[in-house]
């Protein structure tokens, strides 16, 4: 495993945003994307109107649309992003908005039924940042509504290695907001290395008190076994997902408006 290059993740600059979609990016399909809409409990609410902060490309915003008959307003501040999703993942129940300032001024209050947040505030700087997003989309969902934010799990760092990428350092610790390293896996075998911020559970749940999401937070935090029902068994493909049987890459946070 060899890094071609270090730098601060920025998708605002064409050529991450472009290599972005050559990543490897099968655990996120199984292990964390899979278990949006029940995350979100989209299965119980025909014909949602769903906001996706932080779209990308759109390929889970499309799947979403499918899967879950979801009407979708799909947000990015990376016009490369929002250009990529305009052309490689259309849907006549999406409609992919660029944000230029962070905002969602073109929605109004309380009129999404549910929002998400996949890998997003990873990119973000500071704290007083999430919770200015947050607060945001506590504005535009609707009381009663969730809101799920699927982040790297914060306890597998320290050089943890699973499927397509490694988190940090071996045996570094990471405060909140600090720089990490990211190895991540290319389509084609080849790797690269980026810088994410690490922030911790109380990072999100302090930010969605604090915006108006009431009760508790809830998690989950899936390994290979909770796929079962859940993730189309093709994603398994022929990898082994030796850590994944028993370590959890990633986690689903969940508040309600």
């Amino acid at each position: 495993m060899t890094a071609e290059s270090t730098e601060i993740i920025s998708y605002l600059e064409p050529s991450i945003a472009d290599d972005y979609r050559n990543w490897d990016d099968s655990a996120s399909w199984l292990l964390g994307y899979s278990f949006l809409p029940l995350a979100l409990g989209l299965d119980r609410l025909p014909d949602t109107r769903l906001l996706d902060l932080g779209c990308g490309p759109g390929e889970v915003t499309r799947w979403l649309a499918d899967r879950c008959n979801a009407r979708i307003t799909a947000v990015d501040t990376s016009p490369t992003m929002i250009a990529l999703a305009d052309e490689h993942a259309p849907h006549e129940r999406v409609e992919y908005r660029l944000s230029e300032d962070g905002r969602l001024s073109f929605l109004a209050d309380g009129e999404m039924d549910s929002a998400m947040a996949c890998f997003l505030f990873t990119c973000v700087d500071g704290e007083d940042q999430i919770r200015e997003i947050i607060t945001e989309v506590a504005r535009v969902v609707r009381p009663g509504g969730r809101f799920t934010i699927l982040v790297p799990n914060p306890d597998q760092v320290s050089g943890a290695v699973f499927e397509g990428f490694k988190r940090g350092e071996d045996g570094a610790r990471y405060e909140p907001g600090e720089l990490m390293p990211v190895e991540v896996q290319r389509t084609d075998g080849s790797w690269t290395t980026i810088k994410n911020r690490y922030w911790n559970r109380d990072t999100y749940r302090t930010a969605l008190a604090k915006a108006g999401f009431e009760g508790p937070v809830k998690e989950l935090a899936p390994v290979l076994a909770d796929t079962e029902g859940v993730a189309d068994p093709a994603l398994r493909g022929d990898r082994a997902w030796e850590r994944e049987r028993t370590a959890a890459p990633f986690l689903l946070l969940t508040a309600t408006r």
